[in-house]
């Protein structure tokens, strides 16, 4: 089945921030992706810092991009449906109203290889380009950025903590684009 990315929205798809979070979880522990949390993981620690998240899409300093079936349009989704998810954090300053950050791109192992992170960061620019935004900068994903157009910035090593017990280098992305027309 084909999968649809689809904006993040309290009232379509609250109900799935547990999944989110476990999704979340799921990439920190078993892809040893830097994030910011350090396993072990509970719900007391994810949970809370979704609940933050989506209280920003709220405010409209953030945008959420869900991964789900094609087949969950016009109806809400079930947890296991959540195939993946991307987020941008929008600057909010007046120096930067031109800028967003991409946060996360995150993918269900048994949904990977199946073109859905490059969907999740077509959205997050198609997203950002509606919001007047014509720079995006990242350090999410090293080898998926690369192949999206973006450019390589430089590498910070010793960026963050990692398991076991060491530090993790971080490479830096930015891409400029043309906003959409209001």
């Amino acid at each position: 089945m084909a999968s649809m990315t689809y904006v993040f929205s309290q009232d379509q798809h609250g109900h799935l921030v547990p999944y989110i979070a476990a999704l979340h979880a799921s990439c920190i522990t078993l892809d040893h992706m830097v994030g910011p949390f350090l396993p072990p993981l509970t719900n007391e620690k994810l949970l809370p810092w979704w609940k933050e998240r989506i209280a920003e899409t709220i405010s409209g300093a953030r945008v959420i991009v869900l991964l789900l079936p094609e087949a969950s349009l016009g109806k809400k989704p079930q947890g296991p449906d959540l195939r993946g998810l991307a987020m941008l954090r929008l600057s909010e300053t007046e120096t930067g109203s031109f800028r967003g950050h991409v946060d996360a791109v995150l993918v269900d192992r048994r949904h990977r290889r199946q073109h859905g992170a490059k969907s999740l960061v077509a959205a997050l620019e198609y997203e950002a380009a509606k919001r007047g935004r014509s720079l995006l900068t990242d350090s999410v994903a090293e080898m998926a950025f690369k192949k999206f157009g973006y450019t390589e910035i430089g590498k910070v090593p010793h960026f963050s903590r990692a398991l076991p017990n060491g530090m993790k280098g971080e490479t830096f992305f930015y891409k400029e684009f043309r906003p959409s027309s209001p």
